[in-house]
């Protein structure tokens, strides 16, 4: 559940705010909510894992891993939408920034409320539990998008970042525009 829920929320954090640091931030509460909830469900014996799973170190490397993942796509996300230019708000403009970090952590919010709330009126008993059960679906689902979106997001960054260094030299090499009487 965590990894769908980390990919999730970093893609609309790293889309709306599109400041790495409050984009990052602002998926911290929600992903901490739906771990806690994940793994109520596993100690209360609702979920695919024997109840035992989350006092292992692994569950928690693991959930540690996951969220790292979701940290690093919500700033590169908000790094890469952050050079593109936007005409919903000026460079420097600190209210604009802080209105879409509100924005995106109350929209982050009420779908982890939404969310949780479903999966604790849904959750019931499990009578056998595997310790070699299969990972869930959606926790697949959320690793793969996971790694994919930090491949790509890393591949679209480099690019942007040779890019920009190609400018630079083309901008360093070019001679300025002609100034009125100067004379070569």
């Amino acid at each position: 559940m965590t990894p769908l829920a980390g990919f999730v929320a970093a893609i609309l954090a790293g889309w709306i705010i599109r400041e790495p640091r409050r984009a990052a931030a602002a998926i911290l509460v929600p992903f901490l909510a739906v771990l806690g909830v994940q793994t109520w469900t596993l100690a209360a014996g609702h979920g695919d894992n024997p109840p035992s799973t989350i006092h292992g170190v692994s569950y928690w490397v693991v959930q540690a891993i996951i969220l790292a993942f979701a940290l690093g796509i919500a700033t590169q996300l908000a790094i890469v939408l952050r050079a593109r230019p936007s005409g919903d708000t000026a460079a420097g403009d600190d209210a604009g920034v802080s209105r879409r970090a509100l924005q995106a952590t109350a929209v982050l919010l009420v779908l982890t409320a939404a969310s949780l709330t479903g999966i604790v009126l849904t959750s019931k008993p499990v009578l056998h539990h595997n310790a070699n059960s299969p990972l869930p679906w959606y926790g697949a689902t959320g690793i793969v998008a996971c790694v994919a979106a930090v491949v790509v997001l890393t591949v679209v960054r480099i690019v942007q970042r040779r890019s920009d260094a190609r400018q630079q030299k083309l901008a360093a090499a070019s001679p300025g525009p002609a100034v009125a009487g100067d004379r070569r």
